[in-house]
């Protein structure tokens, strides 16, 4: 059976390979993979570890095209891509497209899956798109949030917990020196204030009182210049993107979340890799639907989120003292979400015959 897959990532977001790496380790369980990748440059498509057999396409004419020829005529798996969407009026369509295909390769024996996938809000584009979904065998949500809006399927955890360290290694009680500090910089089109005296007061404190050495990462290339600053205005150094492949930055934030014991972050996958290095995660967050809290709910660590603002120190520390206490708690949750997602993966496997159940 072959396996159509999309993986599409912003060109400087280790979050987006990480999480389509296990994705796509997972469908391609189910058969012969073909991958969709667009115009996204080596940089990107080396880390989602694709392996020789895997058919690349480039081109979203002949990609559409070849679905149509195969899905209209033999038994195929289609895996709707992985992370965060918008419920649009584009996504909507997009779905509505599909739907007469995936129905007819359903008919053939065929399947769908939508999985590891959350949205932001609800919206009237909920309606179309989930009943698009009816069509798959298998649908999972990243948190319970997403499974509520749209009313169909199960939840379980982001596929970026799928990889990282062992268990031995997880558990294991070498030194973990470091506060790593992963903010989420602005954008023209999502403009964000620089952190006030108050939040870098608050970061500095957080430090001196743990003992750990602040350090400010670059989880995603964008976010290096606010590292930088941050450094500065606080105290500590910076981990910044020195190349563009995601192989090696990825490679470099992994190599100091092993040295953390907290990683105190607005950006999910930043927190989630972490965890997976065996730091625990203390998610910033203004709202508690903030799409890093409800996905570290999902895999129990609801306990995990301070007021991104910083506003009062005392609690800012208290909140990073109690998170560096659950980091045996959070080891816990990251195998427990790995079983989890062992099983989502045999469900897809048996779907498409099982190539590796």
């Amino acid at each position: 059976m072959k396996v159509f897959a999309s993986a599409i990532g912003q060109y400087d977001n280790v979050g987006d390979t990480v999480l389509r790496r296990a994705f796509l380790q997972a469908v391609r369980t189910a058969g012969d993979l073909h991958v969709y990748v667009g115009r996204q440059t080596t940089d990107q498509t080396d880390a989602l570890g694709l392996t020789p057999d895997d058919v690349l396409h480039r081109d979203s004419a002949s990609w559409r095209a070849e679905l149509s020829r195969t899905m209209g005529r033999t038994p195929a798996l289609y895996a709707f891509d992985t992370g965060e969407t918008e419920l649009e009026r584009r996504f909507a369509q997009r779905y509505l497209r599909l739907a007469p295909l995936l129905a007819a390769n359903r008919l053939r024996g065929g399947a769908a899956v939508h999985v590891g996938v959350g949205v932001r809000r609800s919206t009237v584009w909920r309606h179309p798109i989930a009943a698009v979904l009816q069509t798959c065998q298998l649908v999972a949500w990243r948190d319970e949030l997403s499974r509520r809006v749209l009313g169909v399927g199960e939840v379980a955890p982001d596929w970026a917990f799928h990889l990282g360290a062992d268990e031995a290694a997880l558990r294991s009680d070498h030194p973990r020196p470091v506060l790593a500090v992963a903010l989420r910089a602005g954008l023209p089109h999502d403009p964000r204030p620089e952190p006030d005296e108050a939040w870098v007061a608050s970061v500095r404190e957080m430090a001196e009182r743990t003992g750990l050495e602040p350090v400010f990462a670059a989880q995603i290339g964008r976010d290096g210049d606010l590292a930088e600053l941050l450094a500065k205005r606080v105290g500590g150094s910076a981990l910044c993107w020195e190349s563009a492949r995601h192989t090696d930055a990825e490679a470099a934030l992994r190599a100091l979340y092993r040295r953390s014991a907290v990683i105190v972050s607005d950006r999910l996958h930043g927190l989630v890799i972490a965890a997976t290095e065996g730091a625990s995660p203390l998610a910033l967050s203004s709202h508690p639907t903030d799409k890093a809290a409800r996905t570290l709910a999902a895999v129990g660590l609801r306990a995990a989120v301070v007021d991104h603002r910083l506003t009062d120190a005392g609690a800012a520390v208290a909140a990073v003292e109690a998170a560096a206490a659950r980091r045996p708690e959070v080891v816990d949750r990251v195998i427990e979400a790995r079983h989890a997602l062992d099983r989502l993966v045999a469900r897809i496997s048996a779907l498409g015959g099982g190539k590796a159940a």
